[in-house]
């Protein structure tokens, strides 16, 4: 587990080295190759995951073309919550830009962790808040500025993602055709 993520959960709650232990025990490390999926629209999603390396892509299939919904790099979460927390089939399909290293939680180890340990429930309140104001602020930047504008904030919260990203998935995430985000970036 990486020093980041053991530092930001101290700081969300007091956990003891007991508690530290039963969290990390918890968790198993996978790979997912470039390309390859961590989760697949028609499925069920069973686990959460830290990206301890890697890039990851959240995206739905609109006329036979990938559009992003969000995007989780080093130091973030990964989970398509509507699937994780109901248990009904994703609409949304999640997969790996770059070869990416995660550390997972299993829906049962979750739950098990809770269990245990209820003072864990303050860390996944925690991180689902940060999702909604994640997703909420992305929602109000495409409702409320222009092209260029959401291309700025974009590169100003991001600056690492404009070299990371290719420019056709930064174009749909942002709403704005390739074309369009082309003159924008000369």
């Amino acid at each position: 587990m990486t020093d980041k993520l053991i530092s930001e959960i101290k700081n969300i709650a007091d956990f003891s080295a007991a508690d530290m232990d039963l969290f990390l025990n918890s968790f198993s490390e996978t790979f997912i190759d470039k390309g390859d999926h961590f989760l697949m629209q028609g499925k069920i999603s069973k686990h959460v995951g830290y990206v301890k390396s890697g890039l990851m892509m959240y995206y739905k299939i609109i006329d036979g073309v990938e559009v992003p919904a969000d995007f989780a790099k080093e130091n973030e979460w990964v989970a398509y919550l509507k699937s994780f927390s109901t248990g009904i089939v994703s609409d949304m399909s999640i997969k790996a830009i770059e070869d990416t290293q995660l550390l997972t939680l299993s829906s049962s180890a979750m739950s098990e962790l809770f269990n245990k340990q209820p003072k864990f429930m303050a860390l996944r309140n925690y991180y689902i808040e940060l999702s909604f104001i994640r997703n909420t602020e992305h929602t109000s930047a495409l409702a409320t500025l222009n092209a260029k504008q959401r291309y700025y904030k974009f590169m100003q919260d991001h600056p690492d993602m404009i070299k990371r990203v290719p420019q056709y998935y930064i174009a749909a995430y942002l709403g704005i055709k390739p074309q369009s985000l082309s003159r924008i970036r000369k």
